[in-house]
């Protein structure tokens, strides 16, 4: 673990000092952020309840928590259930922050990044990670799943947009399987013509889905992929009134706060945030349309004609980056952590803007930033003034900070001067 992360740092950084300083600060920030239990404790606890043989989709841990994720991740983490909880939890945040690095090279990687100046793409790189920091620190201190996911979705699609289908199909199913989110990305495989990559997903989701079974019993293995199932449906009446936690975040969330007056959040500040008061039935018929808009309108950003690939690198990047940022608001029970899905949007949005700040106009540069600014405020309020987190949280100020980035996506997929030349 600790070589393959070094090795990965290394990867990233040419200056051996700075990566000697990055490596130590990892070690430092993960050894405190070990401390106390966090969701891994919740991920291990499942683990112990698979050995046991129990359903342990029916237990709750942690102050109530059920445990969300695949059978295939709690077999997983099997082999280190006996190892010191302390150890294994710094192990698994030090991987994360190997991601999050990892994420970056990526990106400093990407071809039109040579429309910039030297200085223009350390802003750009220092104005993403900025962006991206309360994020990250979220996942992090709750020592969640979300940096691994987002690794699934972006570098297997790398890899599948890359001719290499096989290979990227596994890492994707692999995402999916753990937690379902990365499912949107099937019916795009389709859209663009990856049918042996969209194949393979479908394969790979199965065996993942499937492969317990050899190790753990096929009926128990059922018998847990059933109550899976279940928790996670999304018609039920808790995915709709997705209240039940402070920290909720997304479509479900915000439509129930704007239109339940007597929403059942026992967390609420005693100040009005609702416009209107609907029945529950009338929410489910809301939420579901506006769900189904907002994937509808992917079709905007993929242009015409079906089955066929984008038509350049920075037409992908808008699109792709559209359909992560749908993640976190589309799905219900999606925490604060999960809106690191929006960090791609964001970064596109701020990459046109760079590349083409000198030839606009003066009142669409202003207008562009106020928005760039606002989105970041409504991201980062609780990194930089904590002492209102309850207001911001009551408010659902992150979901409209990510539902901003959509018109902003929408102006920047019509603008394609001085950006396709390098696609």
């Amino acid at each position: 673990m600790f070589i393959f992360t070094f090795y990965s740092l290394m990867t990233i950084f040419k200056n051996k000092i700075w990566l000697l300083v990055l490596f130590l600060g990892a070690i430092v920030f993960c050894f405190v952020e070990a401390k106390g239990k966090g969701d891994f404790y919740i991920f291990l606890s499942a683990t112990g309840d698979l050995i046991k043989g129990e359903n342990f989709y029916e237990n709750k841990y942690v102050d109530g928590y059920h445990y969300f994720y695949s059978v295939l991740f709690a077999l997983l983490l099997k082999p280190f259930y006996c190892l010191p909880f302390f150890w294994l939890k710094f192990c698994w945040l030090l991987l994360n922050c190997c991601i999050y690095f990892k994420l970056f090279q990526m990106l400093t990687k990407i071809k039109l990044l040579e429309l910039l100046n030297q200085k223009q793409r350390s802003l750009f790189i220092f104005l993403v990670f900025i962006f991206s920091l309360r994020l990250f620190l979220d996942n992090m201190h709750a020592s969640q799943i979300t940096l691994v996911i987002l690794w699934c979705c972006i570098y297997g699609l790398y890899l599948i947009t890359h001719n290499k289908p096989i290979s990227g199909a596994a890492i994707l199913a692999l995402g999916i399987n753990i937690k379902l989110l990365p499912i949107v990305f099937l019916p795009y495989l389709i859209y663009r013509g990856y049918f042996k990559a969209f194949a393979f997903t479908v394969l790979f989701y199965l065996l993942y889905l499937f492969a317990p079974s050899l190790f753990i019993g096929h009926n128990y293995n059922m018998s847990l992929l059933k109550t899976w199932l279940a928790l996670i449906n999304p018609t039920n009446q808790a995915h709709v009134l997705d209240v039940e936690e402070r920290s909720f975040h997304g479509l479900s969330t915000l439509l129930s706060t704007l239109f339940v007056k007597n929403v059942p959040d026992v967390y609420a500040l005693p100040l009005k945030r609702n416009i209107a008061d609907v029945s529950l039935t009338a929410l489910s018929s809301l939420l579901l349309i506006t769900r189904l808009a907002l994937v509808s309108f992917t079709l905007f950003f993929l242009k015409w004609k079906p089955l066929t690939k984008a038509r350049s690198a920075w037409q992908q990047f808008i699109e792709l980056s559209y359909m992560l940022l749908l993640i976190p608001l589309i799905f219900p029970h999606q925490q604060h952590y999960a809106f690191l899905f929006a960090v791609p949007a964001f970064a596109v949005t701020l990459l046109y803007l760079m590349i083409n700040y000198s030839e606009m106009r003066k009142q669409t540069r202003l207008t562009v930033l106020a928005v760039l600014i606002l989105i970041y405020l409504c991201v980062n309020l609780k990194l930089l003034l904590g002492v209102y987190n309850n207001y911001y949280d009551h408010y659902k100020i992150l979901t409209y900070g990510a539902l901003l980035l959509i018109p902003l996506l929408i102006w920047i997929s019509r603008k394609t001067k001085n950006v396709t030349s390098l696609s």
